[in-house]
């Protein structure tokens, strides 16, 4: 073969090879699990979101972001929820400024951080603030929605094409920076589109063009959609609909005519609006997109509340008008945060936290979000305000600089003074990979205990029962004499038959058959303690840190850790 026919031979064998580097190399994306679990995967890895959210304007300025990054490495976080507002990136209509993006880009990457955007364009919170000055002033071309009396509300109508299409152009110019910019690095892996949308006063936009399309017929989209699910609609949902309502009915006809229908009409609105600016977002770049919900807590109505929102009773409303949406995310400030996660880990959508109010139980509540629910992502609100000692007000991090290897390992020792969140967190980076691989199946639970709820069960595959308490019922600690007990939880994982490991804080397991001990019968097995020791992972392997067989398991009787300590402990039983 001369030189010339080489050369032929071999330019198709290399074009083939990059085009399949190319097509390996997969932009972040979705991957749905067993029993309605979900994560991202980055650079073809699956993760999970073991994040914060940062305050509105904390990432507003290029030192607040080196500042604010610095700190969140040091906590051992892996992502970060980080605010893009419109009225920076186009300052002048037509003119885009992408600088505050390339600033967290940039720190992101220096400090090892995952980025989830947060897209405040026409609405967050309900309200048009960060939308730009030439937006806001301009209302006879960008709109507001109306009460029921005529008076205009600070917020954009979302019936507006105006105001769809100047937010598109934005969040497109937006998503084609991240194309040209990020592809590769793929620090960015998910975008919130808008944020806790919401009508606040009234329950719908009452402006003309709306009240029409509210006394027209309910689209055909919507219809057919609502016919086509009628057996796996949410039961709210299915309550709603009007048995004796005929073809081409109204809003008011087909749901009632109440304020609840009318909320169900502004979240028609929402969620078609958001499609076309997620369909044209991911048209450009195509990462997974979420919204995020503000909730219908403490008996409000519609309105009180903000009505049309992505809440659970409305999400096929959702998954109808906005499919190119993956994940309708709840935004936890109420008491009940168990309930509310069950309310958000539907069949239709793996639980997904990206705000939680900030405070120590939140070391639970992650542990309890990722091991329960498989959750895709836990992330505290304002979480550049959390300190990374539990003393309180201390600001050690400020001077703090650590390796990403090291920061996971700065804090190990049994009793120091590291914040609880920055300790769960600890654990979870340790235990991630060996999670993943049992995300969605039997493999895998927790349980959550506070003064309320001191007790939970676990039935494992090998037909043991694990009792998991709380760690003050056996009265030997501190505290467990106190009134209020505090949150305490941990996550079980199988790594094999009747071979375990415990991860939390504050929690006694026992062990047991399965088999009732009211059909116990003479030759039946009970069920010991084999080993227990405290381990670390490094690599999805356990390292030894201590064995634990005297004392610490009170003589083989339970598997326990403190109040107070966060841990990982190995324990395997056998049957005698």
């Amino acid at each position: 073969m001369n030189s010339y026919s080489m050369k032929n031979y071999l330019i198709p064998i290399l074009l083939c090879l990059l085009t399949m580097g190319v097509q390996a190399q997969q932009i972040p994306h979705l991957e749905h699990c067993a029993n309605s679990t979900a994560r991202i995967v980055v650079n073809n890895k699956p993760m999970l979101m073991i994040g914060g959210e940062l305050g509105n304007s904390s990432a507003s300025t290029p030192a607040d972001v080196k500042r604010t990054f610095s700190h969140l490495r040091q906590m051992g976080l892996n992502t970060v929820l980080v605010p893009v507002s419109w009225e920076l990136i186009e300052p002048q209509e037509g003119t885009f400024d992408m600088r505050s993006l390339d600033v967290i880009l940039t720190e992101a990457r220096r400090k090892e951080l995952k980025v989830v955007l947060l897209w405040f364009g026409a609405w967050k919170n309900s309200m048009s603030c960060y939308a730009p000055e030439w937006f806001k002033r301009d209302v006879k071309r960008f709109p507001r929605a109306h009460t029921s009396e005529g008076k205009p509300v600070e917020e954009a109508s979302s019936l507006s094409r105006n105001v769809l299409e100047a937010d598109k152009r934005a969040f497109c110019q937006v998503m084609a920076h991240l194309r040209d910019h990020d592809a590769h690095e793929q620090t960015v892996v998910m975008v919130q589109v808008e944020n806790e949308i919401g009508m606040i006063e009234v329950p719908r936009d009452y402006s003309d063009d709306a009240t029409r399309m509210y006394h027209s017929a309910v689209p055909k989209q919507l219809t057919d959609y609502l016919k086509a699910h009628q057996k796996s609609l949410h039961p709210y949902l299915k309550e709603k609909l009007q048995p004796q309502a005929k073809a081409n009915a109204d809003w008011a006809q087909l749901f009632g005519d109440d304020i609840y229908t009318e909320e169900i009409f502004q979240t028609w609105t929402y969620a078609t609006y958001v499609e076309q600016i997620a369909k044209a977002g991911r048209e450009v770049y195509n990462l997974p997109m979420y919204v995020n919900v503000a909730l219908d807590s403490r008996g409000r109505k519609p309105g009180q509340y903000p009505s049309g929102g992505p809440l659970a009773h409305l999400i096929d409303l959702w998954h109808c008008g906005a499919p190119s949406i993956d994940v309708l995310g709840v935004d936890i400030y109420d008491k009940g945060v168990r309930s509310w996660m069950a309310k958000y880990h539907l069949p239709n959508n793996p639980l997904f936290i990206p705000e939680i109010r900030l405070e120590d139980k939140d070391a639970m509540y992650a542990l309890y979000a990722f091991g329960h629910h498989g959750a895709m992502g836990f992330c505290p609100f304002s979480i550049e305000d959390y300190p990374l000692t539990a003393a309180s007000g201390t600001n050690d991090w400020k001077q703090m600089d650590l390796s990403q290897d090291d920061q996971l390992n700065a804090f190990s020792s049994v009793g120091t003074s590291v914040s609880p969140l920055v300790a769960s967190y600890r654990l979870l980076r340790q235990a991630e990979p060996l999670m993943l691989e049992r995300q969605g199946t039997k493999d895998m639970d927790a349980v959550l205990l506070d003064n309320e709820q001191r007790e939970a069960e676990i039935a494992t595959p090998d037909g043991i029962r694990l009792t998991i308490k709380h760690s003050y019922t056996l009265g030997w600690e501190p505290g467990a004499k106190d009134a209020e007990w505090p949150e305490t939880a941990c996550i079980v994982l199988r790594l094999g038959k009747e071979d375990y490991l415990v991860i939390g804080s504050g929690v006694v397991v026992t062990f047991s058959s399965a088999v009732s001990s009211a059909t116990w019968q003479k030759g039946d097995q009970r069920i010991g303690l084999a080993k227990c020791e405290e381990v670390e992972i490094a690599d999805g392997k356990l390292n030894i840190v201590r064995h634990l067989n005297g004392d610490q398991t009170h003589q083989g009787r339970h598997v326990r850790i403190p109040v107070g300590f966060f841990q990982i402990q190995h324990f395997k039983l056998y049957r005698y």
